[in-house]
């Protein structure tokens, strides 16, 4: 069963506090140490059609909540998937207004236009403002963090990544890959491959025989240990 909704603005402010340094310090976030049973499920490069809407179908049967982290321009294109999304109880995250490789761009000002013209974009399509982030390729620069650090935005990468962007790995590696998640992982899908969206049923039956339940990246990062109160 799911647990409690917890609005993702909520729960990733309640996380931020112990993330703070590790922001500043230019520290990605992989997974959260938590004893607790839960696992977050996150899909890159989105919205895509038909297959964010078969993951949308697919949750609300299973009743999974997941964080999406989205193109502003795809948004742009497909804006009533975006929403769905949101009006579904999923998170969305920002993955950049274009999927530039953000590593590779000399300006720095283009660097904080990827990632603030994405989050306007989203607002104004969503309503909703994320607070989350992860870069395309996963590549990060001094610019990068030095925007994230403005906008207070924890940057999340995987510890189990699936690959499933890669033509050589099939459905049942995808699975077998997402099925080592445990408690407080992330795990790195994307939803634009057909692989995918058929692997999902049988990762989500593995990761329930393991006692996990789905959460979004921001609810996972509010159950990060706190530092000591001074």
């Amino acid at each position: 069963m799911p647990g409690p909704f917890i609005s993702p603005a909520l729960a990733a402010l309640a996380a931020f506090a112990c993330l703070a340094s590790a922001l500043a310090a230019g520290t990605a976030i992989p997974s959260v140490p938590t004893d607790q049973a839960v696992v977050a499920l996150t899909f890159d490069d989105g919205p895509h059609s038909p297959n964010t809407t078969r993951l949308l179908e697919l949750f609300e049967r299973e009743k999974v909540r997941v964080t999406f982290f989205e193109i502003a321009d795809n948004i742009t294109l497909h804006p009533a998937l975006a929403r769905a999304i949101v009006a579904a109880g999923h998170e969305i995250g920002n993955h950049t207004k274009t999927h530039a490789n953000l590593s590779e761009l000399k300006d720095p000002e283009a660097v904080r236009a990827e990632l603030v013209e994405a989050q306007v974009i989203i607002r104004e399509v969503t309503g909703v403002t994320p607070v989350v982030f992860r870069a395309p390729f996963l590549a990060h620069s001094p610019a990068l963090w030095a925007v994230l650090e403005e906008l207070q935005m924890p940057s999340i990468t995987s510890d189990a990544s699936t690959s499933d962007w890669d033509g050589t790995v099939t459905k049942e590696m995808i699975i077998e890959r997402a099925s080592r998640a445990g408690p407080g992982s992330i795990v790195l899908l994307h939803t634009w491959p057909d692989k995918t969206i058929e692997a999902m049923p049988e990762i989500i039956a593995r990761l329930r025989a393991k006692g996990l339940r789905f959460v979004t990246v921001s609810e996972l990062l509010a159950l990060a240990p706190q530092p000591p109160k001074p």
